[in-house]
């Protein structure tokens, strides 16, 4: 090993997890192109290529002129699961070798340890070095008009290739049960345990999403039947601050309220195909070719980060690319807006409401002297991706047809149906604190279906409803709860 290779070993090492050892790291490329570390291509280099929330990737060189991509895994030995990176590197083998998405150009695994035990001390997934860059949507305002329209062009350009690549995966698989992908010892594909993306395992496989949401609702009432016994009083124990107030009683009805809306979020029969689902798809996750990317048909060379990959019913893979996604609460809580925040469903930023009724923010440079905050960039920058997300549903539909002559109206308008599946596939996976957190909407639910007699004859009408609930339509009830026997107090 060369004293320059040393040196970047050593300077990578600092900002590395403890466990891994860089050194091992090469050793363990170099015996793949050999029988030794002494009779093959020797490793001349080794940099630092990106960084995810699961993963960190070195890039190492080697004399022959080949390239490595080599992704450690962030978690220690007693987080990992091995089951999830087999499941990813299962997926990205089958989306190059099925010959399903020919527009889904995905980096070839080379070789792969999932132990501990190995001379990097980490499990590590080696992968051929996919040439591109990655590119961002433009928030930067500029005064100039002509600026300022070119950029905002760029970023039609950029929705459209995502919309593109998302739509290339509305493919049926060959498969019939939902869970992720994994490789048998014959080299057959199956659809094994669904994995997330923090490589938690949801069991599985599944033969239908009411089998998946029936299995979450009976984890949460063994999970209290084991944990909850022995409560002294009604409130839940309150193991962390964020953890929201419950009781047994609120913990009951919302089990029951779950259940009974089950039925009611069974997608239509033209939404229920079974896809590949990337649960990640943005624009940090794909790569273009840098000749081409100032281009209106910007090339994509690799997607990638393919953890957490799933088959579901193409109802619940309608999900925006995270670059358009937008929140709540962010930059600041507006005025009036309901306690409803979600992962899978953006919240809509469509005017900017009175400015006069912004907060009033400080930043505090080096310099020590406090400068207001702006918000007004960021707010306009939320307002464009309500735009863009309507830009992206468009694009999404023209690629169904062009790609897989779809013409069926369901499929075609997926994006503007699909939000309240989504939130009810998010809320009764999330387990009982997400629940809690969600109570005003399942009650708001179960009562707007109740009313609309939704189901009552067996019809298969699309939920759909308002981003938000801002009012309580709850029907009529003689409570005799009055005296507040049950109350949920505050902590």
């Amino acid at each position: 090993m060369s004293q320059e290779l040393d040196e970047q070993i050593s300077q990578l090492q600092e900002n590395t997890y403890r466990w891994v050892d860089l050194h091992g790291l090469v050793t363990c490329a170099t015996l793949h192109f050999s029988n030794t570390e002494f009779d093959g291509p020797r490793c001349v280099s080794i940099s630092f290529l990106g960084e995810g929330s699961y993963n960190t990737v070195y890039k190492l060189a080697f004399s022959n002129g080949t390239e490595v991509a080599a992704s450690i895994s962030c978690y220690d030995e007693d987080r990992f699961n091995p089951d999830g990176k087999r499941s990813e590197i299962s997926t990205m083998s089958f989306v190059r070798e099925s010959g399903l998405y020919p527009d889904v150009p995905v980096p070839e695994v080379l070789a792969f340890d999932l132990t501990f035990t190995n001379p990097a001390c980490a499990p590590y997934v080696l992968m051929e070095v996919v040439p591109g860059i990655t590119v961002d949507l433009e928030d930067e305002e500029s005064d100039n008009a002509d600026a300022t329209s070119k950029l905002l062009a760029r970023d039609l350009i950029l929705v459209k290739a995502l919309a593109k690549l998302q739509a290339s995966l509305f493919k049926p698989v060959p498969f019939d049960e939902i869970g992720s992908l994994f490789t048998v010892t014959d080299g057959k594909y199956v659809v094994g345990p669904l994995m997330k993306l923090n490589q938690r395992s949801l069991d599985g496989p599944f033969k239908s999403i009411q089998d998946l949401w029936r299995l979450q609702l009976h984890d949460a009432m063994l999970f209290a039947l084991q944990e909850w016994v022995n409560n002294e009083t009604d409130n839940f124990p309150r193991k962390a601050f964020a953890q929201p107030p419950c009781t047994s009683q609120l913990f009951a009805e919302l089990f029951q309220l779950l259940s009974s809306l089950i039925p009611h979020f069974q997608p239509p029969k033209s939404c229920m195909s079974l896809v590949l689902y990337h649960p990640d798809i943005a624009l940090r996750n794909v790569l273009f070719d840098e000749s081409s990317v100032s281009s209106n048909n910007p090339k994509i060379t690799g997607v990638i980060d393919w953890g957490g990959a799933q088959i579901l019913p193409v109802m619940f893979t309608a999900r925006y690319p995270g670059d358009l996604t937008t929140e709540l609460h962010s930059p600041f809580t507006r005025l009036g807006n309901p306690e409803e925040s979600w992962r899978t469903v953006p919240c809509d930023w469509t005017s900017t409401g009175d400015i006069s009724k912004w907060p009033q923010g400080m930043r505090y440079p080096p310099n020590g002297v406090p400068v207001p905050i702006d918000f007004g960039p960021q707010v306009r920058g939320k307002i464009r991706r309500f735009y863009l997300r309507a830009y992206f549903s468009v694009c999404y539909a023209e690629q169904l047809h062009a790609l897989h002559g779809i013409v069926d109206l369901a499929c075609l308008t997926i994006f503007k149906d699909a939000p309240y599946y989504l939130k009810f596939h998010e809320v009764i996976g999330g387990g009982w604190k997400t629940w809690v957190e969600h109570e005003t909407w399942i009650r708001e639910t179960y009562w707007r279906l109740r009313m609309a007699g939704h189901g009552n004859k067996g019809s298969e009408d699309v939920v759909t409803g308002p981003n938000v609930y801002r009012e309580s339509v709850e029907g009529p009830l003689c409570d005799l709860g009055i005296s507040g026997e049950y109350p949920v107090p505050g902590y």
